[in-house]
């Protein structure tokens, strides 16, 4: 998938593999200035969009590549595209940080130094530290566009939204990874999140944000977003009650983790082990904060109980 969607005269979405921002404004002397929102996952969506942009908007200079948040998926392409253009990096301030050392997001994965086999650029952005932060509250100005960061916790640590408003209010929310497109859902059920509490009220927040189209991190654009809000929540109050079903008898999160990949039909392999089982942890710690899960220690073994 490689489309190019134009939403309003000045906002534009590329379909790679992640949904990446096109924002085209003009400067004081007329020339075309580009944004993106997000770079991609590696080297080869770097130059996939560097393609795209040569092609439909040959006078355009890309000047700024704003994340969502920094993981290798979404940050991937910064490197790169800024050595080819010497384009600004801005990221929010939680984000930043783990932009310049990104040995950290698989670090929180693993907690601790990964196995080999995980070194990946799946896994690992190439190092490329932010030049300027902003907190998730700010709006940027452009000559014809707004971006309102707005905070969208709980996918990771400082996730940002951006409502980007165009000369003709046209608004485009860009979520990043707190939504999820439909096709992607309906694939991965159980989709990475560093807190499911925080997902869930990210989720709620969207369905006040008024726009003319949203952009999931990944998945098809909509122009009404209940429907899709509505999905990722089913989906994360699901899990939620499948391991408070399965907690009725204590178990170990080793065998919660066999149980949530049995009853979805996962074959793990070694990334979704990864994955799926620091995604439990944070399901495992909201429903024990909420009250509805609590944890044993008996015999150096430590099992998981509904209350």
């Amino acid at each position: 998938m490689r489309e190019l969607v134009k939403f309003s005269e000045h906002i534009y979405c590329l379909q790679l593999s992640t949904n990446i921002g096109i924002l085209v404004s003009k400067n004081k002397n007329g020339e075309d200035e580009l944004h993106l929102i997000d770079s991609g996952n590696s080297e080869d969506d770097a130059k996939k969009i560097l393609s795209v942009l040569k092609e439909h908007f040959p006078s355009g200079k890309l000047k700024t590549i704003i994340n969502t948040h920094s993981h290798a998926d979404h940050c991937g392409g910064n490197f790169f595209l800024k050595k080819m253009t010497g384009c600004e990096i801005m990221a929010s301030q939680g984000e930043a940080p783990l932009m310049e050392c990104p040995d950290l997001e698989i670090g929180l994965i693993c907690g601790s130094a990964p196995v080999s086999q995980l070194k990946t650029p799946y896994f690992i952005a190439t190092v490329c530290p932010a030049d300027k932060t902003f907190s998730n509250s700010q709006t940027i100005y452009l000559e014809q566009l707004k971006i309102e960061a707005i905070s969208l916790k709980g996918h990771y640590i400082d996730q940002t939204g951006f409502l980007v408003t165009d000369t003709d209010g046209k608004r485009v929310f860009f979520a990043g990874d707190a939504l999820s497109g439909r096709n992607v859902i309906s694939r991965y059920w159980i989709q990475y999140l560093f807190d499911e509490e925080q997902t869930k009220k990210s989720l709620e927040k969207i369905l006040t944000i008024k726009a003319e189209h949203y952009v999931p991190g990944h998945g098809l654009p909509v122009e009404s977003v209940e429907g899709l809000v509505e999905l990722n929540l089913l989906a994360l109050l699901e899990t939620e009650n499948l391991i408070i079903e399965e907690t009725k008898v204590p178990k170990t999160q080793e065998e919660l983790l066999k149980a949530l990949a049995d009853r979805n039909d996962i074959s793990l392999k070694l990334s979704q082990y990864m994955l799926i089982g620091c995604t439990l942890r944070s399901y495992l710690y909201s429903l024990a904060n909420q009250g509805k899960i609590t944890f044993e220690i008996k015999d150096n073994i430590m099992k998981w109980k509904a209350k």
